[in-house]
């Protein structure tokens, strides 16, 4: 079998929806999501509407990376610029499980932001029919590129042993000790690549 070649671009406003459902198919089966939304059940019809509110503000932006091969969205990953001072996000306020857990992964990844300019890779998405044939890679030296040309490094939080390797495969390093979540959630790896 042939691995078609991938390409990177930004995403634009008219592609929201599809990368709504492209996220939704990859984080079904992530270690932090599963955990935020234990009920498998209802646990794509939650993403799709936590995607489909927040990627606008990614595109808008300029931050919201495609990976494209043969024509088909097959990767996204968001890469937000940052001073150093978490940016607050959209969370629900409600107390209902879910909220909570929402709130608690930010608190724990705000609480580790790195201080200084930075460039943060708050997520990355594959579909899973597409992992291990390049998507990632591509998508991380494209945002890697552009990180060098703002003369900036770049932060992230691995959510996986897979991910990690990846990561540390483009040059990334542990940054500290995992952020361990709370009521057996699962553990995050902050990494760092300077500039």
């Amino acid at each position: 079998m042939t691995v078609p070649t991938t390409t990177t671009r930004l995403a634009t406003a008219s592609e929201l929806e599809e990368v709504a459902a492209l996220c939704t198919a990859a984080f079904a089966d992530e270690a932090v999501m599963a955990w935020v939304l234990p009920d498998p059940g209802t646990r794509i019809q939650q993403l799709h509407g936590m995607f489909g509110s927040s990627l606008g503000g990614a595109a808008d932006a300029g931050a919201l990376m495609l990976a494209v091969a043969d024509g088909e969205r097959i990767g996204a990953s968001i890469w937000l610029p940052r001073t150093g001072v978490p940016q607050p996000m959209e969370l629900p306020v409600g107390t209902d499980p879910t909220s909570l857990r929402l709130r608690a992964v930010q608190k724990a990844t705000d609480t580790r932001c790195p201080e200084g300019a930075h460039l943060y890779l708050q997520s990355m998405a594959v579909r899973p029919e597409h992992r291990g044939q390049g998507a990632g890679s591509a998508m991380l030296t494209s945002g890697l590129a552009r990180a060098k040309d703002m003369g900036l490094p770049v932060y992230l939080e691995a959510s996986t042993p897979d991910n990690r390797t990846l990561y540390a495969r483009h040059g990334f390093r542990d940054h500290g000790e995992p952020i361990h979540l709370s009521d057996d959630g699962p553990s995050l790896q902050p990494m760092w690549l300077d500039s």
